[in-house]
């Protein structure tokens, strides 16, 4: 599975705000060069996927986290 700090980010990314995902990212970088690209990053990511696509992004994830063998 995925260790919950990424599987956190992982989350926060697909189906949060930009400003909850920054936030949350704050905890393990300052660096406000690294958390406005990450913020970009998301700002992009939210106009161009689609909620299908974070769908199965998201039971992508879902599974790796249930499978014994990840």
């Amino acid at each position: 599975g995925l260790c919950p700090a990424l599987q956190r980010k992982v989350d926060l990314f697909l189906n949060g705000t930009t400003e909850e995902y920054v936030q949350y990212l704050k905890q393990f970088n300052e660096n406000r060069d690294v958390l406005d690209n990450a913020a970009n990053i998301k700002k992009c990511s939210d106009r161009t996927l689609t909620e299908e696509d974070k769908a199965q992004a998201t039971s992508l994830i879902n599974k790796i986290t249930a499978s014994r063998t990840c």
